[in-house]
């Protein structure tokens, strides 16, 4: 039986013109979480909301399987680190703030990184700056990861090698993480499961794998034609000179219906892109 990590309970917080609206998800133990959305959608807030790093207006952020405040490594996108620190001064640093810090496990995680101990933080480029925040994180010992972004500015083989890492650390079932990314094809390769966050709002979640069988794109030479197929099904639709398109939510049902119509599988960059740009139904 899976034991909850996180359960996030009717959340909603507004920083001026922007209102976080009633998320409410719970992500089981040993298990990749995954949050999409574009830029201002509320993954980051969401995320601040989860760690404590903010307090939410109203609904709860609760950690049934946590133990204690080291048990929960936290990666922003922005490196709050000071400047003029190098690694081997905030290695110290840690030792003496968080009671199970592995300074020889942070030391080998920047070398397998690549990012040099005496280098101060202020000449690091922001994907090595990521990579600092991320081994501090792993250095704690803990059962949680909560990953911001943590793959922006990365080249194709320093994510793919971040990726790895997120795995190996998720192989102990007793280890969750939640991660945010714009980069859809991360979370379509490791995560379990997916938030679409947009303008604020939880429009979908679940299992990444029933997504990903359930959802498709519909595409037809005309407007009249997509109705008639997809009917209740399309969730979103896209116009072109060239014709239509729509996400779908019954892919399986309408291809047994309609032999005849071209229904491509969706994959979740297909699923953002009609979420955000759409015309939602």
């Amino acid at each position: 039986m899976m034991t909850d990590s996180i359960v996030i309970d009717g959340v909603s917080k507004s920083f001026g013109d922007f209102h976080l609206n009633d998320i409410s998800m719970t992500l089981p133990k040993g298990c990749i979480g995954g949050m999409v959305g574009n830029n201002g959608a509320g993954k980051t807030t969401l995320m601040k909301c989860i760690s404590g790093a903010v307090i939410p207006d109203t609904g709860t952020v609760s950690f049934p399987e946590a133990r204690r405040p080291g048990d929960i490594g936290v990666v922003f996108d922005e490196c709050h680190l000071p400047m003029d620190l190098d690694c081997e001064r905030i290695s110290r640093i840690f030792a003496g703030l968080v009671p199970n810090w592995d300074a020889a496990g942070f030391s080998m995680t920047l070398k397998r990184f690549g990012v040099p101990m005496n280098r101060k933080i202020k000449h690091l480029s922001r994907g090595m700056r990521m990579k600092v925040q991320t081994a501090i994180a792993l250095s704690q010992s803990p059962e949680m990861l909560m990953l911001d972004e943590p793959t922006a500015g990365l080249d194709p083989a320093a994510r793919d090698e971040f990726l790895d890492d997120v795995m190996g650390f998720i192989q102990d079932e007793g280890h969750t993480v939640l991660m945010s990314s714009h980069i859809t094809g991360d979370l379509e390769r490791i995560a379990d499961y997916i938030a679409f966050i947009h303008n604020g709002r939880l429009v979908m979640f679940d299992e990444k794998d029933a997504i990903l069988e359930r959802y498709g794109i519909l595409r037809c030479g005309n407007m009249e034609e997509l109705e008639r197929m997809g009917g209740d099904s399309i969730v979103s639709v896209r116009r072109s000179e060239f014709g239509c398109g729509a996400l779908v939510d019954d892919k399986n049902g309408l291809r047994e219906a309609y032999p005849e119509a071209v229904i491509d599988d969706a994959s979740l960059d297909d699923i953002f892109v009609y979420t955000v740009r759409g015309e939602r139904r």
